[in-house]
């Protein structure tokens, strides 16, 4: 009997008659090169609130040396910070230094008076313990590129310039003081403990801004777009105003505290010397009307110069900031009093600016947008504007989740496939407009439904998404994709009324998706969307199955793919044809590997694997599977699915294999090389 993924077993393989080898489905692998697996594939996103989802350690102030290792052995090519909808309201700065001097954070902004309704989450002004020299450390552990995600949503230009200053320019032995010049930022760095630049290569501008309407400065009524801009429709303005930069208007939009936007806090205390900000500043002076209880108040430069009953704030347009009296110089807002301000919000820069800002501070780094699939962005930009990369998000999101659990588990696989055409095409119009091959960054995929299936609440833990995540992977690897990160690398699924339960980006996105369509759904405490490879938190960690997914695959990074397929197979009932069984193979000097996805969740395949390899005379393999395909681990459980691997004693020929109902195998072929004898060229 084999074991788990530490251990080998010696077995012979299964021998059939020809007769009977020609009657079974063909594994093929040709000799024929079809490009590269590329080494950063292997990502995940990481986000910054909660100790990172519970992978780090306050305490020691260092991420938990289990969750470390782990990354480690699965392979962790790439990580993606501070988050998706967590990175539009972080501003970085707030987040560095001393612990102790360190300011708060907010991880979901204006989602907070949604999330509030229908989630345990603790929103409002979070510490911010995972701060980018922590995150850099970690890609220095792990040996993993970073891509960092700037703040569009409310963040400026020169504060994402200085981000990639801060985290990617060289120590200078004279470091300016002028903080428009990168050697301020590494010195900075250098004081904070790392000399050396981080290896971030990858800076996302925004995320998802193909939704500006959900938050952000783009959220308001368009005033002005920025220089150069061209004629842009009514339709267009979104993407203008993204590409060009601009000025929009809020009308009584209600106020916050310090990194605060919950309902409660645009209430006055009645306290002497509040302060309050606007969402979205700068703001263009002299165009913001504050109003208290629904009465306007008035500006005045200095409130030492007005008397008690005076109902007059301070008010600086570079930072929004609202300062009330204390009762003897200005009145005090009456307790309870809801505050909201009207105003200009503006001027912002827009991708063109920031894309030169940021390049201008490190020329090397790629820079990408966020519109993804915006076709009239990329009009917009045309070949005279650049941009270095695409971010693209693909989830799958399945309609019916009360099919039978069967059904659902084999309409969930056709998405792949489906996606990998939708990135062909849109691949094309990159070249159609830009001129040029722009690569396409996958820096968000998994699936996307809420509710879950009745019948498998936890579904996004299971062996099922792994082997759905394996399937996409191999797209991404097809198409030629430079960077993956699965959504999402940790969280704590298992916990009850804890912050770092789930995984509160998925919410969001999820009430995106269906608020309105399908009315909001009632948070049930007893389900979680969680997608965690790392199942935490600290210092107990558990790899989920996504994770030995992402572990077997990085063992293709670097190498040359080889042409692979299935003949004869059998196909997913209700899928158009899609095969059962889908391959992957790469080789390097010395070994070739080949990986087969048995998708079928109740049926398992026995097939005749033929490569052109002259091989030794052992081979390995490595198989993930579970008892079901709905298994995920648990702290009690924590390897009811596993890797199983076996050394296989075999000759130079052909062989069967039996590859078991929701499975996927990685074969090991070490060996001199390619044969001369394709496949093709043995009656294959």
């Amino acid at each position: 009997m084999c074991t788990t993924i530490a251990a080998f077993c010696s077995v012979p393989p299964a021998r059939l008659t020809q007769a009977a080898a020609q009657a079974l489905p063909r594994v093929l692998v040709s000799a024929n090169e079809a490009g590269a697996v590329n080494k950063d594939l292997f990502g995940a996103n990481l986000l910054w609130p909660y100790d990172a989802a519970g992978a780090f350690d306050p305490h020691s102030g260092t991420f938990y040396p289990t969750f470390v290792s782990m990354l480690e052995h699965f392979g962790i090519s790439t990580l993606r910070y501070p988050g998706g909808t967590t990175a539009d309201t972080f501003h970085w700065e707030r987040a560095i230094g001393p612990a102790k001097d360190r300011r708060s954070n907010e991880p979901f902004g204006m989602q907070g008076p949604l999330l509030s309704k229908v989630c345990c989450v603790v929103n409002g002004p979070t510490p911010s313990v995972v701060g980018p020299d922590e995150f850099g450390r970690l890609l220095d552990q792990v040996g993993a590129t970073g891509n960092i995600v700037v703040n569009f949503a409310t963040g400026t230009v020169n504060e994402a310039a200085a981000f990639v200053a801060y985290m990617t320019a060289p120590q200078s032995a004279h470091p300016s003081h002028n903080p428009a010049q990168s050697s301020y930022w590494a010195a900075l760095r250098a004081r904070n403990g790392h000399p050396a630049p981080y290896p971030v290569r990858y800076w996302e501008v925004g995320n998802e801004q193909v939704f500006p309407g959900q938050y952000g400065w783009r959220s308001g009524t368009p005033v002005s777009l920025g220089p150069g801009h061209p004629y842009c429709s009514k339709q267009d303005l979104a993407t203008c105003l993204y590409a060009y930069g601009g000025t929009t208007h809020f009308s009584s939009q209600p106020v916050g505290t310090f990194a605060d936007t919950m309902p409660s806090a645009s209430a006055s205390t009645g306290q002497a010397h509040q302060v309050f900000y606007v969402y979205y500043p700068p703001v263009v002076p002299r165009s913001e009307r504050v109003m208290v209880g629904g009465h306007a108040w008035r500006q005045v430069g200095n409130l030492s110069s007005v008397g008690p009953r005076v109902h007059a704030y301070t008010f600086s347009p570079l930072s929004g900031k609202i300062t009330f009296g204390d009762g003897h110089h200005g009145a005090v807002p009456p307790r309870g009093a809801a505050i909201t301000a009207t105003y200009d919000s503006g001027p912002h820069g827009g991708f063109i600016e920031y894309y030169r800002a940021m390049k201008r501070m490190n020329p090397h780094i790629r820079v990408c947008e966020s519109l993804e699939t915006d076709v009239s962005f990329l009009k917009l930009m045309g070949k005279r504007h650049h941009y270095d990369c695409i971010e693209l998000h693909e989830y799958a999101a399945p309609e019916d989740v009360a099919l039978p659990l069967t059904r659902y588990e084999e309409r969930l696989m056709a998405y792949p496939v489906k996606e990998g055409s939708h990135l062909v095409k849109f691949q094309q119009a990159v070249r159609r407009y830009s001129g040029r091959d722009v690569p396409i960054a996958v820096t968000e995929y998994g699936q996307l439904v809420w509710p879950m299936p009745r019948k498998a609440p936890e579904f996004l833990l299971s062996l099922d998404e792994a082997l759905f995540i394996a399937a996409q992977l191999r797209e991404w690897a097809l198409h030629g994709v430079p960077l993956a990160e699965k959504y999402l690398l940790t969280s704590s699924p298992f916990l009850v009324n804890d912050p770092r339960r789930v995984s509160v980006d998925s919410v969001v996105r999820v009430l995106r998706t269906h608020e309105g369509r399908h009315g909001v759904y009632e948070w049930d405490p007893g389900l979680s969307i969680d997608s965690a490879m790392v199942a935490g938190p600290g210092p107990h960690f558990v790899a989920e199955p996504t994770a030995y997914v992402v572990g077997l695959m990085s063992r293709l990074a670097g190498g040359r793919l080889l042409s692979s397929s299935v003949r004869n197979g059998p196909v997913l009932p209700g899928t158009g044809g899609l095969p059962a069984l889908l391959t992957l193979a790469a080789r390097d000097k010395a070994r070739l590997r080949l990986l087969v996805i048995n998708t079928s969740p109740v049926r398992s395949v026995r097939a005749t694997v033929v490569t052109p390899w002259h091989r030794s005379e052992r081979f390995t393999s490595s198989s993930l599977n579970g008892p079901t395909p709905t298994a995920y681990n648990t702290a009690q459980y924590p390897l009811a699915v596993r890797v199983t691997s076996r050394t296989v004693r075999a000759d130079t020929g052909d062989f069967s294999w039996t590859f078991p109902a929701h499975s996927l195998t990685l074969f090991d072929f070490e060996g001199r090389g390619a044969s001369s004898r394709s496949p093709t060229s043995r009656g294959a």
